[in-house]
């Protein structure tokens, strides 16, 4: 067991989460194992070696109330020797485990190997006291045994019962907004206008910072200090525990002053900046954008991805190309023209749409990704979680698996179990609709109480490859499992590749449908609205046909 457990700890050691290649890190590991992990076998092989071939034990008895005990009693060196491999035990594998559970990111999982390392470490222990204790405390001393070893059996089954292994998936990369994802090198544009909900953006940006141990810096205009000041003091941040010396609000024209003048906060502390440049002249956006976008004078100031906002109403034209000139890797997220992308092409506003199950039809041979694509992009626009479950090769795969900020997954034959490809893809065995289910349910839990926007695209093939009862079972515990006001879904269905009376089946399970073919987007009802009409009614506002795509 010992040797077992060993294994165990050292192929985690050296395993690599991200690489789905289980059989490849196995031979790797064979092929070149740790030296620590050489070195406690070795003393394993010699602890096992001398009992086979010396027999350093004699089995005695004792009596006890009218009962007779059989036990072993080992040589003192034997003991000796199994002290050492005690010590070996405790000190190269178990310890190994422990050590890793200090830089697992996800709390659950970190306290799980913790729990499941000292439960081993008492394992051997107790192990160790059969082989020196011998005959004393008989039967007392067996009865503890047993208790013990039941006991810490108990703590391993607790230890294992959350996360799964999707749980620590799901839950392993960030778990912050979308728009903010703060522990990137890369900076972000945002465009935002008057009516744009920017306090989303302030209020993740600002939690997320603080729950990182970042110093936070505002540098805004005078004229919108009382507007960063507000949202600070607002209720959605009272819990936050904001720190005097944690955010900080200063006037553009004195930043770059103040932060050349304390130049030992950026080494204590790592530098989280939001600019927001607002409707300031050209040129002083310029001489802004250079002086702040400078490298920190100091070599050990962490570099964190910076976030420049933007006014497009008032803003001087050339600011964003400056902006981008000075930050040609940097994402941009318009505020302005994003946050209704979707729920514009159906005639309601964002707040329409939370909440909402949808289902979209759709013709195989339409432009689909780009319906899909809106739906993602309101969402992050309006500073909320998106996730995708499609099947790798499909149009809405290839749609989404190089953007940034969406958890993506995919269905795939090349694994046999979830893999984790990146922070933000997911790799789900092809056909396993029990790990579906129990990935959007890690998802929700990840992201409770925080809106998401979840996009599926796999009952398609879910009924095509696995018949319709199942694929129904499983699409309608997926729409009660989202019955909330902050997840909204929209499921797509390729209606041609079905037979009528299923797509009807599938209809009645949503309130909101839409379908979306070669000419445009129609709504056939949506809940909450006025919205009864037929597949012949005129295309939707802001609605192109395939061959244009779809307009914004």
């Amino acid at each position: 067991m010992a040797s077992s457990i060993g294994f165990a700890s050292y192929l985690l050691r050296n395993g690599d989460e991200t690489d789905p290649r289980r059989i490849w890190r196995l031979r790797r590991f064979v092929s070149r194992p740790p030296l620590p992990f050489l070195i406690f076998l070795a003393v394993v092989g010699i602890w096992t070696a001398a009992g086979l071939l010396l027999s350093p034990w004699s089995q005695d008895q004792i009596s006890s109330g009218g009962d007779t005990y059989y036990f072993f009693s080992y040589s003192i060196w034997y003991v000796a020797l199994s002290a050492f491999v005690l010590f070996s035990f405790a000190s190269l594998p178990v310890l190994s485990f422990y050590q890793q559970s200090k830089i697992v990111h996800d709390k659950k999982a970190s306290v799980s190997m913790k729990i499941i390392s000292v439960c081993w470490a008492f394992f051997g222990a107790l192990s160790f006291f059969q082989i020196a204790a011998g005959g004393l405390f008989l039967p007392t001393s067996e009865s503890i045994g047993l208790v013990a070893d039941s006991f810490l059996f108990i703590l391993i089954a607790f230890a294992l019962r959350e996360p799964t292994i999707l749980g620590r998936i799901v839950n392993s990369g960030e778990t912050v907004s979308q728009a903010v994802y703060s522990r990137v090198n890369t900076d972000t544009i945002v465009l935002y206008n008057t009516e744009s909900d920017r306090r989303s953006l302030v209020e993740t940006f600002v939690k997320d910072g603080l729950v990182s141990g970042q110093q936070i810096v505002f540098q805004v205009t005078k004229g919108e200090v009382p507007f960063y000041r507000a949202i600070l003091k607002g209720p959605a941040l009272t819990d936050s525990s904001l720190g005097e010396h944690s955010v900080t609000i200063q006037p553009i024209e004195g930043s770059v002053a103040s932060r050349e003048g304390s130049p030992s906060a950026s080494v204590l502390q790592e530098r989280r900046e939001l600019v927001d440049l607002d409707e300031l002249e050209l040129d002083q956006c310029r001489d802004i954008i250079t002086r702040i976008s400078k490298p920190p004078t100091t070599p050990s100031a962490k570099r964190t991805g910076r976030i420049w906002a933007l006014n497009v109403e008032g803003a001087h034209a050339g600011v964003l190309d400056l902006l981008q000139e000075a930050n040609p890797t940097a994402r941009v997220i318009d505020l302005a023209m994003q946050q209704d992308a979707f729920s514009s092409t159906v005639n309601v506003k964002h707040e329409d749409i939370l909440g909402n199950r949808l289902l979209l039809e759709y013709e195989p041979t339409s432009k689909y990704e780009e319906v899909a694509q809106k739906f993602a992009r309101e969402f992050q626009a309006n500073v909320e979680s998106v996730a995708i479950f499609t099947s790798a090769g499909s149009p809405i795969f290839r749609q989404f698996r190089d953007q940034r900020n969406i958890s993506l997954f995919s269905f795939s034959t090349k694994t046999s179990s979830p893999a984790r490809l990146s922070d933000e893809q997911v790799l789900l065995p092809e056909r396993d609709t029990s790990l579906l289910l129990d990935a959007v349910d890690k998802l929700l839990q990840a992201l409770a109480k925080k809106r998401i926007g979840i996009v599926f695209d796999v009952f398609t093939d879910i009924i095509l490859s696995q018949g319709f009862e199942k694929a129904y079972g499983v699409l309608s515990s997926v729409v009660e499992m989202t019955e909330s006001d902050t997840v909204s879904i929209l499921v797509l269905i390729n209606y041609e590749a079905l037979e009528p009376r299923v797509l009807g089946a599938i209809q009645g399970l949503f309130r909101s449908q839409l379908r979306f073919n070669l000419e445009s987007l129609k709504v056939v009802k949506l809940q909450g609205t006025r919205h009864e009409s037929n597949y012949n009614e005129e295309p939707l506002a802001g609605v192109q046909n395939s061959a244009g795509g779809i307009g914004a």
